[in-house]
């Protein structure tokens, strides 16, 4: 046997690199024979060297040139020795054996060849001939088409195209290759010249041409590939998991214009060694002479089956209890794995993968291990899990058996049928041992170690035919039917079938038993008809039988028969015994009756059948082994039978049946729910279009169960949660740190307070939280206390949780009694581990490094030259204590102590570690400040494969009408146009925009407040299978998916924060914890970097109080603006006076309005005021009531003879006078302030920076202390004070409370509510400048992707010297003309210069200030205009 040979007949690639070992049998398998030869060819010259054990052969002709053979195995005995051999790279011989007298001989090791070889068999991946003919036109099909765009024109580069009659999504093109073909791309194009093509479509393949599947990823989501952007182009897209199959079918799903498809398919021919298994068969593999020992392997087989339960693969070893076992239950493949288990750490582990793979179509399924991480892949749907063993390698040293098991009890093995159907290409492949072991061909050519347990193996032909199918039926809608045709007036109903579904509802079974009468419902004649029907109700089989009349309905026992598996069901109804049947449990009923069958039974709905009860829907799934009267009804009954009708009556021939939409010989069924897209254990019930999830029970809400109900710390409850007046000292909360992430929800002892105060702490108990005692016996170096800290969540969830506060805190004590602790600067005797794994030297209350206790830091210890109280060995208790503060290497996870002496010896310790305490979260610290709009954070993009999500707060002070909406987020996938923005539209309204490939969709929520108050609003958007949901505050609105066309959204620019990818329509503001997927993106890391427009923080404009004089500071993050309503002042900055000058006869007059101020017992009175003559009044405010002793209140600030001011008032009291006692009337401005407080009882009078006049009445209850009904305010006099002895000076600043007559009064539609009299006003601003800021810093934007136009380069002529010399020459001459005029202007300026004008008024030089330079100056002297501020 030629070994070279063997190597080509198992592996399609042999390289000089290869590695060839080959086993001999033992030692009796040469039945006393000489041992075998192995025959050096060279130069068609042979020499015979016998096989020895750690021998090296050498070619005959060259002793030199050896054939490298390594000595005996140690391991193994002699008779089971090994050789192998690596010819040289310039070797021109070969290697014979001689295998006459061998009776096991076998080719185990192939280096360098790996399942690519097998199971990728395309190195090039050729075109499978659809444009150069190979594939015939008859193997086009479509759903419909259009003449002279019949599918056959469907060729690559074909002048024509396909293009079907309807314009509609279901329209499709199939296929048929001819053979099964290994499928690695598709290529696309339109239709030339048109402008007509396909730009999405998905890929559906089939065996049969009957059952498809959908080409998916590996979360079974159908993949959308993109197409064609003109109709020329070719677009190519090659398949990331390459399918057999041998029809292939493209369904367009979005297009140009109209439908246009010319295609091509590339792929290789798919050799395949098919076997069929009867549930008795079994293969093995022995491994026994040659064990696997495995740190990563793989399997891989292909099979298809009627039967849901069967064992397909099973192997163990006998070290650890090591087994591989591949199970299928139910129609799901189960993978069970152990790597090595031991009484503490059972190793076993489980995997699910796959659903309803037992409908007779061909099933891909590779388990890939390498270590302990685990993959299964079946079909396209990939599972990946880790072990739970301790142990990494699978050491097999048995036999891997195939089909089955020849003992049920193994461990692993949970199902007892052996598999029944067709497996081909059983490959194992073992990279440690270097053996690829294709384990079926290998035992059709007889080769050792490959053999048959118990049973044979059947030919695969047999898997091609019809021979092993049941024939199912799929009733894909509520309207499909099939109708059966029988001879009528039989007195029995026998029905038996295999039913499927997920619908809990529907008839799988109906026929009349009479034809149809008519009775009378008011004045209309309504028909009845007696009846059988047999259908589904919530999943529980009934039948309801109407006989002359007479209804009755029997249930059956068992529910959920809508699981998605078979069910077997029958009924027999005879005249006098009525039964229903499920999976083998029967339901008996007795009855007598007078049956009689009509011609006509339909299956899934009552057809054309006439029926009172109208209201149920018909089946919807899988029928199969449908036998009626003991005949089974098969396809070729239908396809012979479609056509054949009585002439006379128009009714089909009796044993017809006629088919109404249902697909023949297949069940296509689609499980949604595997694998389960329902996130954090949610549970996954479907019908046979949706989907959806049970949370209850999970902690998670949502469509697929992916938002966490719980907060996610205990600040996170404080802020978010808890109400304005609530108190809570403790609760005991469940938070979830991450989110929609993976890390489960946890309890933990939230400490709060009041909303309002700042505490938030959170406390984490253990399990050793009570002091505990270290005996005598444990001393170093022999022995040493240890005991493990195990905390009441995961340590996991711990981590995360101390990494996201702000600081944390562990107590930590030790009481001593002659015990030493750290007996620092010698080895310690005790210590404490944390995260980190190391041996912490210091002690609660000191620092790492030291070597110290608390003690030993501020010098109090025991004994003062050391640094601990217990390192002191006293014979008295002691104790050292303490919090342990360093974060980062926290929690306690470990105590260890080794001085307490030999056993009985009086010394002993004790010790106390306490809860963690944490304070804050990070998440609510890690805040950024978007100051410019077109500033932006860029992070990787937002991924949602199953489920994504995006979480953060906002702050915003943002004016929409200033600058139109705002983008938050925005992330855009440029290849296809999928998009996710976050857009505050307006004040009340934020949207969320998205597209996944099907145009643009909008979530929007409108909310009854506003967005932009300069409050935390919480943003959360969520994209999954089901539904894309925007949640902003307590708001939420959600889209509903189509499942059938989602998929992943695929974006390719950086997920862009605080403006669009392009810098504009930003958004300006504050930005906080923000989270993609339960994950932080740490945004304040990039901003304390300096990042254009962006500070770290929550820092606004108004933090500098930039409003002067009272004024309210609006918040627009990129800029400021005040709000003066409550000031005397204008501006900007609200630091402009609002004044007047009056002269003595003016007298300014403000009437409160009657819906105005109807008594006040607290008022602020202010005036500032400019003059030099000692008369006048300030504000003099009056009521308009009187009161019962004729007098009304009143209130008057005016100038007194001294100079001073005389504030004088009278509530109904008594009249209260006070002078200032200062003389103000020296031109200069002055400022009083009159307040009262405490409901009239206090009053205090204040001008300008002299010390306050306090004056506090004794109210009683008979004293009023209210200003009653103030209705007039007078300026500069009253209407009894003459005109020549007004207020004569500058006014301004005039308030009460909160009016501001002047300011009435300068309005551009000035108030009817104050008038003048005398002399006319003017706004004036009292000699006082307004306060301006200096310019803010320029920013400048960094550069956004702009590159300098690279020039080309000059090419210069003849004649370059005499060009350059002119362009200097005439540069010369312009300079020497512009020299000689601006000299000439010069001396013309200089000849005018010594004397000149001035437009001051006269009298401006007696004048001791700028506004009395006015006063005295000409009165034709123009309006001053007020210099204006503008803030930017």
């Amino acid at each position: 046997m030629n070994v070279e040979i063997l190597i080509a007949a198992s592996a399609s690639n042999l390289s000089r690199r290869s590695e060839l070992m080959i086993l001999p049998g033992r030692s009796n398998m040469y039945g006393g024979l000489n041992p075998p030869t192995v025959t050096i060819l060279q130069n068609q010259a042979a020499v015979s060297v016998p096989f020895q054990f750690s021998t090296a052969i050498r070619p005959a002709d060259n002793p030199e040139r050896m054939l490298n053979i390594p000595a005996e195995v140690v391991t193994l005995p002699p008779e089971n020795g090994t050789f192998q051999g690596l010819p040289p790279e310039d070797a021109d011989w070969s290697i014979e054996a001689d295998t006459s007298h061998v009776d096991q001989l076998a080719l185990i090791v192939i280096n360098g060849l790996t399942t690519a070889d097998i199971y990728s068999p395309c190195k090039r991946q050729p075109a499978l001939g659809f444009e150069i003919g190979t594939i015939p036109d008859t193997a086009f099909s479509a759903s419909s088409f259009v003449e002279g765009r019949e599918p056959f024109r469907a060729r690559l580069n074909d002048r024509f195209a396909w293009r079907p009659a309807f314009m509609e999504s279901d329209q499709y093109l199939s296929i048929n290759l001819g053979a099964r073909y290994y499928v690695t791309g598709v290529a696309t194009q339109g239709r030339r010249a048109a402008r007509e093509y396909v730009t999405r479509y998905n890929i559906m393949y089939s065996d049969n041409g009957h059952n498809w599947f959908q080409y998916t990823n590996e979360d079974k989501i159908i993949v959308n590939f993109v197409g064609n952007r003109n109709d020329n182009g070719i677009v190519r897209n090659n398949f990331s998991d390459p399918f057999i199959a041998r029809y292939i079918r493209f369904n367009p799903r979005q297009w140009n214009n109209f439908i246009s498809m010319r295609v091509e398919v590339y792929g290789c021919p798919f050799t395949a060694s098919s076997f069929t298994f009867d549930g008795q068969t079994i293969a093995y593999y022995d491994a026994t002479f040659i064990p696997l020992h495995n740190q990563q392997d793989e399997l891989r087989l292909r099979f298809k089956t009627n039967y849901p339960t069967g064992v397909l693969f099973y192997a163990k070893g006998t070290q650890n209890n090591d087994y591989l076992t591949v199970e299928l239950r139910d129609g799901s493949i189960f993978v069970g794995l152990d790597l090595g288990s031991t009484p503490e750490r059972p190793g076993a582990t489980v995997i699910q993968a796959g659903s309803v793979l037992d409908d007779y179509q061909w099933h891909d399924l590779a388990i890939t291990r390498y270590w302990k991480n685990i993959s299964v892949k079946i079909d396209q749907t990939v599972i990946y899990e880790e072990s739970q063993s301790a142990f990494n390698s699978l050491d097999l040293d048995g036999r891997l058996y195939i089909g089955g098991a020849p003992n049920h009890m193994e461990r692993g093995i949970s199902v007892r049928p052996n598999f029944q159907g067709c497996l081909e290409n059983v490959i194992y492949v073992s990279p440690s041992t270097d053996a690829i072991l294709d384990i079926l061909q290998n035992l059709q050519r007889q080769i050792p170690f490959y053999g048959l347990e118990q049973g044979r193996v059947g030919s695969g032909a047999l898997c091609e035919d019809d021979s092993l199918n049941m024939h199912s039926y799929t009733f894909k809608t509520f309207n499909a039917y099939l109708e059966i045709f029988r001879k009528p007036g039989a007195s029995s109903i026998d029905v038996s079938f295999q039913m499927r579904t997920f619908e809990p509802n529907g008839i799988l079974f109906y026929t009349n038993l009479s034809e149809p009468r008519y009775y009378m419902v008011g004045i209309n004649d309504v028909p009845d008809q007696d009846f059988l029907r047999l259908f589904l109700d919530e999943g529980q089989l009934a039948c309801t039988v109407q006989i002359n009349g007479n209804k009755r309905t029997v249930r059956h026992r068992r529910i959920n028969l809508h699981d998605g598996q078979w069910h077997e069901i029958s009924l027999l109804l005879t005249q006098f015994r009525f039964n229903i049947t499920v999976d083998y449990e029967p339901e008996f009923s007795n009855t007598q009756n007078n049956l009689s069958t009509t011609d006509l039974f339909t299956f899934s709905s009552n057809g054309g059948q006439i029926y009172r009860e109208t209201s149920m829907n018909g089946f919807v799934g899988c029928l199969r082994q449908v036998i009626m009267s003991g005949i089974q009804i098969l396809p070729r009954d239908i396809a012979t039978n479609l056509t054949a009708v009585r002439a006379n009556d128009n009714r089909p021939r009796t044993g017809a049946v006629i088919n109404h939409g249902v697909l023949i010989d297949a069940c296509e069924m689609f499980d949604r729910c595997t694998p389960n897209p329902c996130r954090h254990g949610g549970m996954c019930h479907q019908t046979w279009t949706r989907f959806h999830c049970d949370c209850s029970g999970t902690g998670y809400s949502g469509a697929v169960c992916h938002v966490s109900d719980m907060p996610l710390s205990c600040l996170d409850y404080k802020l978010n949660r808890m109400k304005v007046d609530e108190i809570i000292p403790e609760r005991r909360t469940m938070i979830d740190i991450d989110g929609s992430g993976p890390l489960a929800p946890f309890p933990v002892i939230c400490r709060y307070g009041s909303k309002t105060e700042s505490l938030n702490l959170t406390e984490i108990g253990h399990y050793h939280e009570l002091e505990s005692y270290v005996p005598s016996g444990y001393q170093l170096p022999n022995l040493l206390y240890s005991q493990a800290i195990n905390y009441l969540v995961p340590l996991l969830q711990l981590f995360s949780l101390i990494d996201r506060s702000y600081v944390c805190k562990q107590y930590i004590e030790y009481t001593c009694f002659n015990s030493r602790l750290l007996n620092y600067p010698n080895s310690p005797f005790g210590w404490w581990v944390g995260r980190t794994n190391q041996t912490m030297d210091y002690w609660g209350g000191s620092e790492i490094g030291t070597g110290k206790c608390s003690c030993g830091l501020d010098m109090t210890c025991a004994n003062p030259n050391l640094f601990c109280n217990c390192d002191s060995q006293f014979t008295t208790e002691l104790k050292d204590a303490g919090y342990l503060t360093r974060k980062e290497y926290l929690p306690v996870l470990r105590v260890e102590f080794g001085d307490t002496g030999p056993v009985g010896s009086p010394q002993y310790a004790r010790y106390q570690v306490g809860r963690l305490n944490c304070e804050g979260d990070l998440l609510y610290d890690n805040t950024v400040t978007f100051r410019k709009a077109d500033a932006i954070i860029t992070v990787p993009p937002f991924e949602a494969k199953i489920a994504g999500d995006m979480r953060f707060q906002f702050k915003t002070g943002f004016n929409s009408a200033t600058f139109g909406s705002a983008i938050l987020v925005q992330n855009v996938g440029y290849d296809n146009g999928d998009l996710i923005e976050i857009r505050l539209q307006s004040p009340r309204e934020i949207a969320f925009r998205y597209s996944v490939g099907r145009g643009t969709n909008i979530v929007t929520i409108r909310a009854p407040y506003d967005f932009n108050d300069n409050n935390w609003h919480t943003v959360h958007i969520e994209i999954n299978r089901q539904e894309a949901r925007l949640t902003v505050d307590d708001l939420s609105a959600a889209n509903p998916e189509d499942q059938t066309t989602f998929r992943h959204i695929q974006l390719t620019s950086n997920l862009t924060i605080g403006a669009s990818v392009t810098n504009r329509n930003g958004f300006v503001g504050c930005i906080r914890a923000f989270q993609v997927n339960g994950q932080l993106i740490d945004l304040k890391s990039q901003a304390l970097r300096g990042m254009y427009g962006i500070s770290p923080d929550c820092t606004g404009k108004c933090q500098s109080n930039p409003c002067l004089n009272g004024g309210r500071c609006n918040e627009r993050w990129s800029t400021y603006d005040c709000d003066c309503t409550f000031t005397p002042f204008r501006g900007p900055i609200c630091s402009t006076e609002i004044g007047t000058r009056l002269e003595a006869n003016t007298m300014i007059k403000y009437i409160f309005p009657t819906q105005g101020v109807t008594a006040t017992e607290e008022e602020t009175i202010r005036v500032m005021f400019t003059t030099y003559k000692k008369q006048g009044i300030l504000m003099q405010l009056k009521s308009d009531r009187i009161d019962e002793k004729g007098l009304i209140d009143y209130f008057t600030l005016e100038l007194n003879n001294n100079g001073g001011v005389r504030v004088k008032f009278n509530y109904g009291f008594d009249t209260f006078e006070y002078n200032v006692p200062y003389d103000l009337t020296n031109g200069q401005n002055h400022e009083i302030i009159v307040t009262r407080r405490n409901q009239g009882k206090l009053i205090v009078i204040s001008v300008d920076n002299y010390e306050p006049y306090i004056d506090v009445f004794p109210q009683t209850q008979q004293i009023d202390m209210q200003f009653d009904s103030p209705r007039f305010m007078y300026i500069g006099r009253n209407e009894t004070t003459p005109p020549e002895e007004g207020f004569t000076g500058c006014i301004s600043r005039l308030q009460f409370n909160r009016i501001f007559p002047l300011k009435y009064a300068f309005l551009e539609e000035r108030d009817p509510s104050i008038t003048w009299t005398g002399s006319s006003i003017r706004e004036w601003p009292c000699g006082t400048e307004p306060v301006k800021y200096l310019p803010e810093p320029v920013e400048i934007p960094p550069d956004r992707g702009f590159s300098i136009l690279a020039l080309p380069r000059p090419m210069y002529k003849q004649y370059v010297y005499e060009r350059n010399l002119a362009l200097i020459l005439g540069s010369m001459g312009f300079l020497f003309i512009f020299l000689l005029v601006g000299i000439g202007i010069c001396y013309q300026k200089s000849n005018k210069s010594g004397h000149y004008k001035t437009k001051e008024d006269k009298g401006a030089d007696q004048a001791i200030d700028a506004d009395a330079a006015i006063i005295r100056g000409d009165s034709r002297h123009p309006d001053l205009t007020e210099a204006k501020e503008w803030i930017l």
